[in-house]
């Protein structure tokens, strides 16, 4: 996509922090906006405040990890400004943070992998097929994180690592189909935003007895600290802007984590197992 003015943009997560940066400044764009939020009051806000600067806007209270929650918000924008042009699967917690893997409860990975994951496959599920249909351009922004790059260090790491990976078949069979819509897989690092208080809408049927440990709570907190110091949402969402525009597979936002990144890599090249490969293994062989 190059141009968007006048189209459609659908933004989850967007009652706040990067999520509402990336709606105000599709906005500005002339964009049509449709944004979900599990927290009412703060989607009414992000609704009010663009209604104030003019921009055509839709909100509607959504919970990501149920999939009739996505297709309703699906159909609403549909309804409300035709087709969808561009979607950004966004809305993310911060999960499981009370110790070791192992010890993470069923209702842990329930909740964290329902937002943080299959919120994004629903998102996939849901809106390519209808951006296919018109056949106009089109964009799926995914956000990721700089934890999808380097060594994963909890839950959180791992969905985001599953997103990468899903943003990269989907740009895959995207190019493969010749279709008009392009994928991006953002990787933010240390922004200024809620993510840590996530767990505030957590819901009571995946709480564990006896809530967050106070080890857990102690990370969240200085987490939350961490975050607040970092980049501003609305720097980042000119980045992805500039992404959509010009087709970027990944969008990392800064060089901070770079040298992690690396030794990621690095690790892993250290563990290979006899001779360097001579060519690309691929689904029709070497090449």
């Amino acid at each position: 996509m190059e141009e968007f003015a006048g189209k459609t943009a659908v933004i989850t997560g967007a009652g706040s922090g990067m999520g509402k940066a990336f709606a105000t400044r599709w906005g500005a764009e002339g964009m049509n906006i449709v944004i979900g939020d599990i927290q009412q009051d703060a989607l009414d806000a992000t609704v009010a405040e663009l209604s104030a600067a003019g921009v055509p806007v839709l909100g509607l209270r959504t919970d990501v990890s149920k999939l009739p929650d996505i297709e309703a918000l699906a159909d609403a924008a549909e309804e409300r400004f035709g087709k969808i042009h561009l979607v950004h699967n966004n809305a993310g917690v911060e999960g499981y943070l009370d110790g070791p893997i192992w010890a993470a409860t069923a209702k842990d990975w329930d909740w964290t992998l329902s937002v943080n994951l299959m919120s994004v496959i629903y998102g996939i599920r849901t809106f390519v097929p209808r951006m296919l249909a018109h056949g106009e351009d089109g964009h799926v922004v995914n956000t990721c994180s700089m934890t999808s790059v380097i060594a994963a260090g909890n839950m959180y790491g791992i969905c985001k690592h599953a997103i990468l990976a899903m943003t990269e078949v989907l740009a895959a069979d995207l190019a493969a189909a010749d279709a008009n819509v392009a994928a991006t897989g953002i990787c933010p690092g240390i922004i200024a935003t809620n993510l840590f208080h996530g767990s505030r809408n957590r819901p009571a049927a995946l709480a564990n007895s006896g809530g967050m440990s106070s080890s857990g709570a102690s990370l969240r907190d200085h987490m939350h600290s961490v975050l607040s110091k970092g980049m501003p949402p609305s720097e980042v969402a000119d980045k992805v802007v500039t992404a959509v525009r010009e087709k970027k597979l990944y969008l990392l936002t800064d060089h901070e984590w770079d040298s992690r990144i690396v030794a990621r890599h690095e690790a892993i090249m250290a563990g290979a197992v006899g001779p360097a490969a001579t060519g690309i293994l691929d689904a029709e062989g070497v090449r």
